[in-house]
């Protein structure tokens, strides 16, 4: 994939990423759940309504898809707008939450997702987008990406999203926000942890401090139809990138908790909200059925979920996303061609750059390109052969396929080829023996950059320099006054991450159902970058299924949970108690300081420290606000 150069307005391109967690794999063993994190409500209730065929025939799902796809000028518009995939290749599916303002005003896209479904390989892939992401709408010139839709609704996004990654879209659901508030109490709400209390009131307020008012505490809460569409919406003091992990988080304990599609016995009301709420291109039951059979089979760790990153600015007197298309590049790169937890054994052994096989082609307007080209790489130690012109001269930016195995020396091609250079993997066969082909562009100007500086190893499991911890007990007289009032059995943990503070205690009842006890400690490393321990009395919190390993520590069983390369959760249970800590929503802790924190963790009685170790006071809030 090459992504096109940046218009006007745009900054300049960069080789460094504007916001990348570091991080690293870790392999986990234990029971697979065949469960896929779906992002996107419209294609959840799609699948409900595909598994519940098998229960009741054709003829509903039927329905529902003729009332979804109806023949009128916009929705064909749409489908013209998207291109068939052909036998055998990844299917592409633009989700669009769409945010409608009455008749005749199309709205805006509130939320935006290209899920691929690549059945050869075994994975579906999300790549989110920004609502604020500042692009060129086709015909209308730089505009935020959610604006795409009120100028032209299904059809003129599929052509923002399309001109932006250069990536084909096959189908579109488009489902507005009614169908998704109407779906969560269809299903009795959902269970969701939320990191910490959302509140917003507009007694008082005038001009831009007025916004959609919310009041959610923080804690594993089960939250209605209107406070899960508060919730996922909500973005006025974390922006789209906190409200994109949201969005994952709560899709992805929705369909957790539908006790594998259990709900489905009410197969008439979904059918009713999925055809009032829903447009979609799909008008084939198979084709749906064949979405659902993928979903259904795959285990969580061949999802993989990336989102187009940038940097705040402001353009036309609004607060806009800018990227660049490195970024660009490499995140749908990394949604096409996914880095997976386990790595199959038969997976060809990396390739290191300087022993790569590299053919060089001229795609550029550049006389004799590739034999410039192929002349820096030798000089520069690589193994590069010119092989003439690539039959076009149009290409914008250089771009390096690579073939299975080698991404990593790809990698090191790309990074000296400039900061507009593309890098994906390559169609079968065209790099012939080779390991790498690149292809000059008309970005090439007669010269490489110099090698980057390698950068520090992350800190993992395994390091010799540990992550930066405190020793403290000053939780413990806080959960004290905690039991004083409630039947729980707490744990204080006498490790947390260094400049970490206590920003909320919330003890509270979770629900009506059998009202289990819990108490959230809501905690901050940094700006309002919050991550949490919660402890109930609840029986088997449904959080609790689908763990990616179960590994046991100082006589404790414990369930991790690991999205993609990240530990979302870490888990344990002992005498009818249930705890967990929670990472921030942007991953900020290591598993290493979740593993820490877990095993710090005793029962008040025995909640001490070893003799000579120094403890560190922390600040407290009981009450206090997380903006």
């Amino acid at each position: 994939m090459n992504a096109p150069p940046p218009p006007e307005g745009l900054p300049p391109s960069s080789t460094q990423p504007l916001s990348h967690s570091r991080a690293r794999y870790f392999r986990v063993m234990g029971r697979r759940r065949p469960w896929l994190a779906i992002a996107g409500w419209g294609v959840w209730m799609a699948i409900a309504l595909a598994v519940g065929v098998i229960m009741s025939g054709y003829t509903v799902l039927e329905d529902a898809l003729a009332s979804a796809s109806p023949d009128t000028p916009e929705v064909q518009a749409a489908i013209e707008a998207t291109r068939p995939a052909l036998p055998g290749e990844p299917v592409n599916v633009l989700l669009i939450g769409s945010d409608s303002r009455g008749e005749g005003d199309n709205g805006r896209s509130d939320s935006l997702i290209l899920m691929r479904l690549d059945r050869d390989r075994g994975f579906i892939s999300l790549l989110s987008f920004p609502r604020d992401l500042y692009v060129s709408v086709p015909g209308f010139g730089l505009q935020k990406i959610n604006a795409a839709y009120g100028l032209g609704g299904a059809e003129k996004t599929i052509e923002t999203v399309t001109a932006l990654t250069g990536q084909n879209v096959n189908h579109y659901i488009n489902v507005d926000f009614n169908g998704f508030s109407n779906l969560v109490d269809e299903v009795g709400g959902v269970l969701i942890d939320v990191d910490r209390r959302y509140f917003h009131s507009n007694v008082g307020c005038s001009g831009t401090e007025c916004y959609d008012e919310i009041d959610i505490e923080a804690g594993y809460r089960r939250l209605d139809g209107a406070q899960a569409l508060d919730y996922v919406r909500y973005r006025h003091t974390d922006g789209d990138f906190a409200r994109i992990a949201r969005q994952q988080l709560f899709l992805s304990e929705l369909k957790r908790q539908t006790n594998q599609f259990g709900n489905l016995t009410r197969l008439n009301s979904f059918a009713e909200i999925f055809a009032k709420n829903t447009e979609t291109s799909i008008r084939k039951v198979d084709t749906l059925l064949s979405i659902a059979e993928l979903a259904l089979t795959l285990p969580e760790d061949r999802i993989a979920r990336t989102s187009i990153t940038g940097d705040t600015a402001i353009r036309a007197q609004q607060s806009v996303v800018l990227t660049y298309p490195s970024i660009v590049s490499e995140k749908v790169n990394e949604w096409r061609d996914p880095e997976f937890l386990n790595v199959a054994a038969d997976e060809p052994e990396p390739v290191r750059g300087e022993d790569a096989k590299i053919i060089v082609r001229n795609a550029g307007t550049r006389l004799l390109g590739a034999a410039e080209m192929a002349e820096l790489l030798r000089e520069a130690g690589f193994n590069a052969t010119d092989r003439g012109n690539a039959g076009r001269n149009d290409l914008a930016n250089s771009i390096v396929r690579y073939r299975e195995g080698a991404k990593a020396a790809a990698k090191r091609i790309q990074a000296r080829l400039g900061p507009a250079a593309g890098i994906s993997i390559a169609e079968d066969g065209e790099t012939g023996n080779a390991d790498l082909l690149v292809l000059v562009g008309n970005d090439f100007t007669g010269g490489l950059l110099d090698a980057p500086a390698p950068a520090p190893e992350a800190i993992s499991s395994g390091d010799a320099a540990p992550p930066p911890m405190m020793n403290t007990t000053s939780l413990v007289d806080v959960l004290r006054r905690v039991e004083q009032g409630t039947p729980l059995a707490t744990m204080a943990p006498l490790k947390l991450p260094s400049r970490a503070s206590v920003r909320r205690v919330t003890p509270y009842r979770i629900d009506d159902k059998g009202k289990p006890w819990a108490v959230k400690l809501t905690m901050s490393v940094g700006y309002r970058t919050y991550f949490g321990m919660m402890q109930t009395n609840m029986k088997d919190p449904p959080i609790l299924d689908g763990r990616t390993g179960k590994i046991t520590r100082g006589g404790r069983e414990y369930s991790t949970f690991y999205d993609g390369r990240n530990m979302q959760r870490l888990a344990w249970q002992k005498d009818g108690m249930t705890y967990w800590i929670s990472n921030s929503l942007d991953y900020a802790l290591t598993p290493d300081q979740m593993w820490a924190m877990a095993q710090s963790a005793r029962p008040l009685k025995r909640a001490k420290l070893a003799a000579g170790v120094t403890d560190t006071a922390v600040s407290i809030e009981l009450e206090g606000s997380t903006p």
